[in-house]
């Protein structure tokens, strides 16, 4: 039982007693439990704390499921042979869910009991990730195509390329597609469930809240939940160390090319787990005991509430969209969510190609980076707040100087540089650059040959591929490293080792990782009280619709263009594509100091606008009532009297809502 309904004071008269036997028609929307099973001890978990945790635990399978996508998505492209562009598409399918069912279930939604549909939303998620486990079961080519063994080093050395690995004419995109679409059908499935729990879920929380306490159980929630990406991206990098075929053992390791790793493991613990926090979030009540009490004087004398329409659903858009503070905050949101959103996408690619880090190092960076700081700032915020209650301006004007902090991070962010690697290749007439150059040119390098770079030692010159450096032989040396000789196009006769040159960029990582870790932190400090001005400049019963309009908008202008925007922000800096099948594929090589300005001007803009915006929410916000204590709808007599009732009563009326005799 939430400690909040305990009390010293002593029990009411007997008179008082009587008045309160209006209560019991009650008990059935405070029970905790499905049906007849709601026993005794499940009520005591009947609690906004026991809620928070919950909340929090769907919130953390979430970002779990994200996470792990994002972490296997390269082995599904290359296991189906799903494009890129149809693999955004499938990102973009769990927002297409959202924007179609979000508005219209959520204003549906409102007055019901909203556990229970968050649950049932929970239960769409869970079947999306065992939905995305029928691909591998219905594949019956695993292994046949990546069991092959071919001399590899025979294909990489000057004059002993055979052409491209691989038989393109059967490993097209028809074998693929089935399995694409049921990725994208899985995704869409799972925004229909995710939208209910962004939305409902938060106005639950909000609702059983007193207004002093809600900025710490939303970073609470906040706190628990944002361990999620941590938990995908371990579970993950776990999966892809298992080959696809787990009976199968093949003679090429984990770092070769043809390794498909067991991306389906993950999607049974992830369905499993977000199951069972489904189950545990229908069994909460309509209502939570401390707002029966709360809200009493409703409870007595009920307003009439108009049935869902659609006139009255365009009514309450229409109220919303004319919300000055709600428009200026949700406009905030939406550009510095844009902004940051394409940082959090393409960040393991930047930091390979700014500071030269392998791509496992670089996922688990972006899975943990600042992840202390993000968790001290929720916190920090939601202490001060709830001890120190700053005024909705204060909360505003906190947002805006946080928000320009960034922007000056964002700057020191362009000026943070590392050297360039040395690549060998011949600049055309036009600018472009090819890798093949006179040295090699009696190689016969294949120009589908996939990207093996090696180093010339003394030079410090790195090339595509031991072919591309005209090198005839190679050997290992005594410590177990790949070395290559007889190279046409190295000027002297030292090694060129496997691996691209080394550079040091250590002090420029770190410098960037300090400055990340500075934003997340102020950043995180603004999110209560953002989401505490969005809920208190509307109307009670428009607040799950109001934050469904704000969902429905960062879908729109953030989650569906934003990956196709900053995709094709990063191709506008490749320096060098590699061909697949005759056709362009993936880019090689990329102008790091071009992708540095292109990806982070643009953030730098969309963070200044959303600076501008919320200066708006500062100037509208004056005078709003953001706690109890100043809150102008309440009569004061009216409020002193209920108030006094309700410390004398607390106990009986528990009592009496779980069956209690009076």
């Amino acid at each position: 039982m939430d400690t909040e309904t305990e009390t010293e004071e002593r029990l009411p008269s007997g008179g008082e007693v009587r008045s309160l036997s209006k209560y019991t028609g009650h008990e059935n929307a405070v029970k905790c439990g499905i049906g007849p099973c709601n026993f005794e001890w499940m009520q005591r978990l009947a609690s906004k704390k026991t809620y928070v945790v919950v909340y929090g635990l769907i919130g953390m399978s979430h970002l779990a499921i994200s996470a792990y996508f994002v972490g296997t998505i390269s082995t599904l492209e290359k296991k189906f042979q799903i494009p890129s562009s149809f693999t955004g598409l499938i990102s973009s399918g769990v927002d297409v869910g959202v924007i179609l069912t979000t508005l219209s279930v959520t204003y549906l939604a409102k007055r019901s009991h909203k556990p229970r549909w968050v649950a049932c939303g929970t239960f769409f998620v869970a079947s999306a990730c065992f939905i995305r486990l029928i691909p591998h079961f219905t594949d019956q080519n695993s292994v046949e195509f990546y069991s092959e063994s071919p001399q590899i080093n025979a294909t990489l050395l000057c004059g002993g390329n055979k052409g491209e690995h691989g038989n393109c004419g059967e490993v097209g995109s028809q074998s693929g597609s089935p399995s694409a679409y049921i990725f994208l059908i899985a995704s869409f499935i799972h925004g229909l469930g995710s939208s209910i729990y962004y939305t409902l879920g938060m106005a639950y929380l909000d609702d059983n809240a007193k207004k002093s306490k809600g900025a710490v159980l939303i970073v609470m929630s906040s706190v628990i939940s944002m361990f999620g990406s941590t938990v995908g991206f371990i579970l993950a990098s776990f999966s892809l160390e298992i080959f696809v075929d787990p009976g199968f053992k093949p003679e090429f390791g984990t770092t070769d090319p043809r390794w498909i790793g067991a991306w389906w493991l993950g999607w049974i613990p992830l369905g499993t787990m977000t199951f069972i926090f489904g189950s545990m979030m229908y069994m909460f009540p309509r209502s939570l005991p401390r707002t029966l009490l709360h809200n009493v004087e409703a409870t007595l004398t009920p307003q009439e509430v108009p049935k869902p329409s659609f006139k009255d659903f365009k009514d309450t858009i229409k109220r919303l969209l004319k919300n000055k503070i709600l428009m200026c905050n949700n406009m905030s949101t939406t550009f510095i969510a844009f902004g940051f959103y394409g940082q959090w996408l393409f960040m393991p690619k930047y930091m390979e190609t700014q500071f030269h880090l392998s791509a496992a190092t670089s996922n688990l960076a972006t899975g943990s980076i600042g992840l202390f700081f993000t968790a001290a700032g929720l916190l920090a915020s939601a202490v001060i707040i709830s001890k120190f209650k700053p005024s909705a301006r204060w909360l505003a004007g906190w947002n805006v100087f946080s928000e320009i902090i960034d922007v000056l991070g964002f700057i020191s962010i362009l000026l943070i540089s590392c050297e360039s690697l040395d690549f060998k290749w011949t600049i055309l007439s036009d600018g472009s650059k090819i890798i093949d150059m006179p040295c090699n040119a009696d190689c016969a390098c294949h120009n589908s040959m996939k990207y093996t770079p090696v180093c010339h030692i003394s030079s410090t010159e790195t090339f595509f591929s031991p072919c591309h450096a005209g090198c005839r032989q190679s050997y290992l040396s005594q410590n177990g490293a790949k070395v290559f000789a007889d190279c046409s196009c190295t000027l002297d006769d030292n090694p060129v080792l496997d691996g691209p040159c080394a550079l040091d960029c250590k002090s420029a990582f770190v410098i960037f990782i300090v400055v990340q870790c500075v934003q997340r932190f102020l950043g995180a400090t603004g999110r209560a009280g953002n989401c505490l001005i969005h809920f208190r400049c509307v109307h009670l019963a428009d607040k799950a619709v109001s934050f469904a309009l704000l969902q429905v908008m960062l879908c729109i202008f953030v989650l569906i263009p934003g990956p196709i925007i900053f995709g094709s922000v990063i191709d506008m800096t490749c320096s060098l594509w590699g061909m697949t099948c005759g056709k362009i594929g993936n880019c090689w090589i990329y102008d790091a100091e071009k992708l540095r300005h292109y990806v982070y001007l643009p953030i730098l803009g969309c963070l200044i606008m959303g600076t501008l915006w919320d200066i708006g929410v500062w100037y509208y916000s004056k005078g709003l009532p953001i706690y109890e204590e100043d809150d102008p709808a309440k009569d004061g007599e009216q409020l002193q009297d209920f108030k006094a009732r309700e410390r004398k009563s607390r106990l009986k009326i528990i009592s009496l809502a779980f069956g209690g005799e009076t």
